[in-house]
């Protein structure tokens, strides 16, 4: 997904925490957690409905079959 090295976490860091200051961080980092559990479980739920159309649109493929394509010919 995204690639971050640890340098570069540090260095966003160690910015946000010059900008924001010590005492606000708590509360922004946890919005910023809250946040991100929200888009998780929007993409989880993203996933699993892609998932379900997936599923639905393979047994209506295999609903359309017609009964004399699974046996083989005589």
């Amino acid at each position: 997904m995204l690639d971050f090295s640890w340098a570069e976490i540090f260095v966003v860091g160690t910015v946000a925490l010059v900008v924001i200051g010590p005492k606000d961080m708590p509360k922004v980092m946890h919005k910023f957690g809250v946040w991100m559990g929200k888009a998780r479980r929007a993409f989880w739920d993203f996933q699993q409905n892609m998932e379900q159309l997936a599923h639905e649109a393979e047994l209506y493929e295999q609903d359309e079959k017609p009964p004399d394509q699974d046996k083989p010919h005589e």
